[in-house]
């Protein structure tokens, strides 16, 4: 789980509550992932309020700048992208050793691919010096979370099948344009360039107007396997945020 959850945990009480005179109590999953659940709906706000001109209505600004894209991969390029990344971890760990830093954390393969198309839609929008600090905050926001089939039904952690993810992204006011032609070029590009089976894309809405998703509920839909994983850790990498990501 990526380090940044830490202060969600504390923030939200997601620690075990240990008391002398009660015993042990440990938040269920639903509880969890409601957690995630309010904190991704908090940041979209939060987002929205920073980009946002003051006579933009929070509905129309929805409909116009986000978007829900979900990732399914195929197996067999997931497998050799893993061998090939296994093999890097251990040359970074092993530089790193001779040179006595750090180990660097290294995504998943299926994160690495949604990294990628973070990166390349980010350089679309605001050129090649997008990662420069003065343009991060022109960069979309990205919740990217992880899934897999049947957690609707899950009790616990059961086998993995299908792992997927979903992902919510909002844009400033004149990306909209860019995103979607660089998102159609992935698409058309997909089979050379990256480890996907297929990329969805919806449009969100905050009020569900003309069957659109609203944001709520993709928040709690995008949220669920996170309170399951948490308990029972099946998946190491489930959660990542952008722009806060920076390498």
């Amino acid at each position: 789980m990526p380090s940044f959850t830490l202060p969600l945990m504390l923030s939200v009480g997601l620690y075990i509550i240990m008391s002398k005179n009660r015993p042990i109590h440990s938040p269920s999953s639903k509880a969890i992932a409601r957690s995630y659940s309010d904190w991704f709906e908090t940041t979209i706000e939060s987002f929205l309020d920073r980009n946002r001109l003051p006579f933009q209505p929070y509905d129309a600004y929805v409909e116009a700048n986000a978007f829900f894209v979900t990732f399914t991969f195929d197996k067999r390029k997931l497998a050799r992208r893993k061998s090939r990344l296994s093999v890097s971890e251990a040359t970074i760990v092993t530089v790193q050793r001779e040179l006595g830093g750090s180990k660097r954390r290294q995504l998943s393969a299926e994160f690495d691919n949604v990294d990628r198309v973070y990166k390349e839609v980010c350089q679309a929008l605001l050129g090649s010096n997008f990662h420069r600090p003065s343009r991060r905050k022109f960069q979309p926001l990205m919740i990217a979370a992880a899934d897999v089939n049947g957690t609707r039904y899950w009790k616990s952690c059961g086998p993995i099948e299908n792992f997927h993810i979903h992902s919510i992204w909002v844009f400033g006011n004149g990306q909209r344009g860019a995103f979607r032609q660089k998102i159609d070029e992935i698409c058309n590009d997909v089979d050379d360039r990256y480890d996907f089976d297929e990329i969805n894309v919806c449009g969100v809405s905050k009020t569900d107007r003309n069957r659109k998703i609203d944001v709520g509920k993709l928040s709690s839909y995008s949220s669920k396997f996170l309170g399951f994983n948490t308990i029972d850790l099946s998946v190491p990498d489930d959660l990542e945020i952008y722009p806060q990501r920076q390498s």
